[in-house]
């Protein structure tokens, strides 16, 4: 009879489908220690048994997504009156006898489709508490059951798309806890979206009253990470439900002198916080926890996610766009204060000052982590770039890759005469900059060569403490200075496309019966693109490989881990091995996520190397990346002459507008070519931070002061730096580490949606069609079965000719491109990396499809037309 029944505590992941989703929560939580009321469940299989000899199922079935009231109250009706099979009262009697003679229990409902992280299910379904007896127990169990046709629930499985006859019940049947205290806790604060806030919502009772609406709670926003009291608002408490006698609940006055006394004591509610942090840990995402106290002891009664939460709009505007291609994920503590909060913050001053943005200095906070995600301060850069006549916010998101969350053009600035007279200075001055900074970057880019050359001759090992010490020192400055150059030309990159967007949206309007002008044609073709050389080199290594079979043979037969033994062994491999290894040694800077110094580089692990190096062999490596960079120029020239041609047709146009087009057009190419060139430089710091930091936290460990060598990527600069000092103790250096990585394993199955405060959303359910839309950055139409990559651990999955469908492309992913048809992601922007190799190696790309790896699923036959920024499911 375990189909029919299973206690709590011998629920296991198979179950799942058996017990629903609230009971499977439940005994996730008792096995891994946390207080949980004993009892069992009735399973859904009990369920159809029930249905069955009641002779039910054909009613059941006949009902659609909105049936008829007659048809839902028939229906109850019969379940509620009809006895249960004769051998399922047997074992639930048996169960039930097992929590101790007439002992009362909560039952409650819990259906199949219940507390998912799309969609919470909350009230939906019955609860009766304190049931008293076998008898009345069977009576809860089957109106329990009859809850699945009640009114509320089918309305809200019809709001979420879901078939009533895709969901079954089962019944959770738990000892009473007569508690003192209940309430809810909500792990991430519903009110703030702040991570490091808890709100719990406590009153005298059972949480019947609380969870129903009938009484206002206290409420207690708790700093979850200092451990202390935010703010408390004590409600004045009249009433409060109470166990009834001989069994049910009912409503009493609470006592006078406990109406303003708050419910939970200071302690009580940092004993609570702890808890939640414990079952958030467990489930890796926001928790909207139901909770009781009894005799000093607190009690888990459910727990499921949190699917609705608001950011509060005092934070401003904050978004993960283009922070989602170059630190994707969970970034390390030390990892994004050198990139983000230290350098990312300089360069933007110091931009926003040279070209007179900021006349004023003030203290700005320009990125963030959020959830261990990255984000910058979009609201303020809008802000100070809403100087310009002629900007418009609608420009400035589509080309970050940042949602729109308003009608038409949002925040504009028009052009008028007094625009115009007040921006002069920061046009003046941003001219010049275009004229200039290239050349900076030009000139260190020679400097970085020969200094970058010295720290790859340096033995680390060989440096004493001292030594070791002042090299940290020195290699943050040398990441600042190459992060300086790589970080303004990015950001001039994303300005000159924001000036150069609506000079061909202009055309285009004027030239109405004309095929418009591309963008992404314009930008393609721009030769000797940096981040794409390690896919150039790899293939030419390939077609050394395919010359001989033999190394051939070996490179598709040979785990990733053996081939450089199994090559070293033969006199072919030998002689491949060495071209092979100078490939490594060139790009030994590559990374999956190269911002995060904590990673491994290729020349530590080379596996993504030899991975993809096997999938061009079993492509064939007939694709030439090489011709297809010279069709890509061509097609950009064509594209010119064309814009060329309509810019002729009026006086206007061949007086001002050609040369101001192409102007802009060589500024905007310019910058895009350098902020490429400039990503290796910046890499190869990267990569010389995380050999320094490496040692360094070798020794810390050794020395007992930190507990592992990659805790120190778990520190922040001034961590780091104070600590080189001797001005961080062990104790607060190991407590902030703990606290980061519980936050990380609390977090980390939840995403956070794309913009933070003003204009967020919630990420919401995808909806099937047949046509998505999102913005084309590399022109041309591709059509091929999608092949779903989340993380590049999956690369291997990719064969040649398939759709690669991923949330976002950074240069670790640019040697798969030579092997996919089209690129679907969800992140990026027309200047961001992976759009630019995109389009110099010709292969067809739409950006910014939301959630575009929950919508499209590996097999499915998708054309990407990059010209129209449309991806078209065809089966």
């Amino acid at each position: 009879m375990e189909r029919y029944l299973l206690p709590l505590d011998q629920i296991e992941a198979e179950h799942q489908h058996l017990v629903g989703s609230k009971v499977f929560h439940l005994g996730e939580l008792r096995q891994a220690g946390v207080r949980v009321p004993r009892g069992f469940c009735i399973t859904t299989a009990a369920y159809h048994l029930f249905l069955q000899e009641a002779g039910l199922e054909a009613a059941v079935s006949s009902l659609d997504r909105e049936p008829m009231e007659f048809q839902r109250a028939a229906l109850r009706k019969e379940m509620v009156k009809h006895p249960l099979p004769h051998r399922l009262y047997g074992v639930i009697e048996e169960a039930y006898n097992g929590l101790g003679e007439e002992k009362p229990v909560a039952v409650r409902s819990s259906a199949t489709r219940e507390d998912l992280p799309e969609a919470s299910f909350a009230g939906q379904y019955e609860t009766y508490l304190n049931v008293l007896g076998l008898e009345e127990l069977t009576e809860k169990i089957r109106a329990c059951w009859a809850s699945l046709w009640n009114l509320r629930a089918l309305s809200y499985l019809h709001r979420h798309h879901i078939s009533p006859l895709e969901v079954a019940m089962g019944v959770v049947v738990q000892e009473q806890i007569p508690a003192e205290v209940s309430g809810v806790l909500f792990t991430l604060n519903p009110s703030t979206g702040l991570e490091e806030e808890m709100l719990i919502e406590a009153h005298w009772g059972l949480g019947e009253a609380v969870v129903s609406g009938k009484v206002t709670p206290d409420r207690f926003v708790v700093d979850a990470w200092n451990e202390g009291i935010r703010s408390q608002k004590i409600a004045e408490k009249r009433m409060m439900v109470v166990p009834a006698h001989p069994s049910g609940v009912k409503e009493v006055e609470v006592p006078e002198e406990k109406r303003t006394q708050a419910s939970l004591t200071g302690e009580q509610l940092l004993q609570l916080m702890r808890l939640g942090y414990e079952v958030q840990e467990i489930y890796g995402y926001p928790q909207d926890i139901e909770w009781a106290l009894y005799k000093g002891e607190f009690y888990i009664l459910q727990t499921r996610p949190l699917t609705s939460y608001t950011f509060t709009p005092e934070i401003g505007q904050w978004t993960a766009a283009n922070c989602r291609e170059v630190m994707p994920g969970f970034i390390t503590p030390l990892s994004f204060s050198i990139n983000g909060q230290y350098e990312w913050a300089r360069a933007f001053e110091e931009l926003f000052q040279r070209v007179k943005m900021m006349r004023e200095r003030r203290e700005i906070e320009w990125l963030r982590l959020f959830f261990g995600r990255a984000y910058w301060n979009v609201g303020e850069v809008k802000r100070l770039n809403s100087i310009i006549p002629g900007f418009k916010e609608r420009d400035f998101d589509e080309s970050v890759g940042l949602e729109r969350t308003y009608e038409g053009d949002g925040l504009v600035t028009p052009t008028t005469p007094i625009t115009v007279i007040r921006a002069l200075p920061v046009l003046f001055a941003l001219q010049n900059l275009y004229k200039t900074f290239w050349q900076e970057a030009k000139e260190y880019k020679e400097a970085f060569a020969q200094e970058e050359a010295r720290y790859s001759e340096i033995d680390l090992t060989a440096l004493d403490d001292a030594e070791l010490a002042e090299k940290v020192r020195d290699i943050l400055e040398f990441h600042h200075r190459t992060n300086r150059i790589a970080l303004i030309v990015s950001l001039l990159a994303t300005q000159a496309q924001d000036d150069f967007t609506p000079m061909v949206e202009g055309l285009n309007a004027r030239n109405p019966d004309a095929e418009p002008i591309s963008m992404a044609r314009l930008l393609t073709g721009l030769t000797d693109v940096a981040t794409g050389r390690p896919l150039l080199e790899l293939w030419k290594v390939s077609q050394e490989a395919l010359k001989d079979e033999r190394v051939k043979e070996i490179i598709l037969e040979a785990e990733p881990s053996e081939l450089p033994e199994r090559l070293q062994a033969s006199p072919e491999g030998q002689a491949f091995w060495t071209i092979l290894e100078r490939y490594i040694r060139d790009f030994r800077y590559m990374s999956e996520k190269d911002e995060d110094m904590s990673l491994p580089r290729w020349d530590e692990e080379p596996t993504f190397a030899f991975t993809t190096l096997k999938s061009f062999l079993q492509a064939g490596g007939d694709t030439d990346p090489e011709k297809s960079i010279a069709q890509q120029k061509e097609i950009r020239l064509q594209e010119e002459r064309r814009a060329a041609c309509l810019l002729s047709q009026g006086w206007l146009d061949r007086l001002f507008r050609k040369r101001q087009f192409f102007s802009a057009l060589e500024t905007l190419k310019r910058y895009s070519w350098w902020r490429e060139e400039t990503r290796p430089m910046l890499s190869l710091a990267h990569y010389h931070c995380h050999r320094v930091f490496v040692e360094q936290g070798k020794r810390w460990s050794a020395s007992g002061y930190l507990e592992e060598p990659g805790d120190i990527f778990f520190l922040t600069r001034d961590h780091l730096l104070a600590a080189l000092e001797g001005k961080l103790s062990s104790e607060k250096a190991r407590t902030w580490i703990h606290k980061y990585k519980r936050m990380k394993a609390c977090y980390r199955n939840f995403e956070p949606p794309l913009t933070i405060g003003r204009g967020a959303r919630v990420p919401e359910i995808p909806t099937k069609a047949a046509v998505y839309k999102g913005v084309g950055c590399s022109a041309g139409r591709a059509t091929g079965k999608a092949k779903v990559v989340r993380e590049l651990g999956e690369a291997d999955r990719l064969k040649k000719g398939e759709i690669l469908v991923a949330p976002y492309t950074n240069p670790g992913w640019i040697p798969l491109f030579n092997l996919a048809a089209g690129i679907v992601t969800e992140e990026g922007g027309l200047i961001s990396h992976g759009a630019i190799v995109a389009r110099e190696y010709g292969i067809p790309t739409v950006l910014q499809i939301r959630e575009a790896t929950k919508i499209f699923q590996d097999g499915q036959t998708l054309c990407v037309d990059g010209d129209r920024g449309a991806v078209e499911v065809l089966e």
